[in-house]
């Protein structure tokens, strides 16, 4: 600040300097509240791929965002490699031990995990790979999960591959987000209408035996299984040799699940002198029994 100055001149230089730090201040939380934005927009391998670079800001001066954002995960941290080392990632310990008690338990002893701060997970098909963990990431730090995929077979089967890593790992709440996900994609993606009414098993148009299969091996009772057999109701009720007939005999507790929500369902049975109806379970709509159209 310059000395031997009128006291107006000081007056107007020290506001000049205060404007001048506060733009730069409102420029540089501008700019990174972008980089948090597309961050908290991007899919989970993104998501997983920023944060690595977020990282790397430790190592140099950190804007205003970036630094309360990570100031809340900083250190320590552990290294978790997946698949033989081929992905490897650095997450917050401290958010990770907390909600995970797989992860405490892994970490927070005198177990070689524990001691070097590092562990591998080895690749388990349906359960633990680069993708579930990526999704889990994302999870974790922003509450929410962005699979970067496009076909609906594949998005169902990456949510039930999350909801199983996540019920290895014991981290709970995902169970009914990956349930409406799932459920959201089945209702989006019907059996497209013949020429005449619609397919008995509109809502298990995007289903397939593995998924039925993957999610037998979730807790009984989980949200996603429940989803799965909600929409095997319809086609259970209007077809006898309905589209996962099979599946419902091989799998005794996907049989018993699709016959639990088949008696809810049929509380809701209403007869007229031309037609039976229920409420279709995953959608809602009201449905014909004993015929193949809606």
């Amino acid at each position: 600040m310059p000395f031997g100055q009128p006291v107006g001149y000081l007056i107007n230089w020290l506001h000049s300097r205060l404007f001048s730090f506060s733009h730069t201040i409102f420029v540089n939380r501008t700019s990174t509240f972008v980089a948090m934005t597309d961050i908290s927009e991007a899919s989970a391998p993104e998501f997983a791929r920023s944060y690595v670079k977020l990282h790397s800001c430790e190592r140099s001066p950190l804007t205003f965002l970036q630094y309360s954002f990570l100031s809340f995960y900083r250190g320590p941290y552990v290294k978790i490699q997946v698949n033989s080392g081929n992905h490897e990632y650095t997450v917050s310990k401290t958010l990770l031990c907390r909600e995970s008690a797989y992860f405490s338990a892994m970490f927070e002893n005198e177990f070689k995990e524990g001691q070097e701060q590092k562990a591998t997970l080895d690749k388990v098909e349906g359960v633990v790979s680069a993708q579930s963990f990526e999704a889990l990431l994302q999870w974790l730090y922003l509450g929410r999960v962005k699979f970067e995929l496009m076909v609906p077979e594949d998005q169902i089967s990456a949510a039930i591959e999350l909801a199983r890593f996540a019920d290895m790992c014991q981290i709970t709440g995902l169970e009914s987000e990956m349930a409406r996900y799932i459920e959201e994609i089945l209702i989006a993606n019907p059996e497209p209408e013949p020429f005449t009414g619609r397919h008995v098993d509109i809502n298990t148009y995007c289903l397939e035996p593995r998924h039925i299969i993957s999610a037998t091996l979730l807790p009984g009772g989980h949200s996603v299984r429940q989803t799965l057999a909600k929409a095997s109701v319809g086609g259970y009720l209007r077809d006898e040799n309905n589209k996962f007939k099979q599946e419902t005999e091989q799998y005794p507790t996907f049989g018993s699940e699709v016959l639990q929500e088949v008696r809810k369902t049929l509380n809701g049975l209403k007869v007229s002198q031309y037609e039976a109806t229920v409420n279709d379970p995953l959608s809602g709509r009201r449905i014909k029994l004993n015929s193949p159209f809606v």
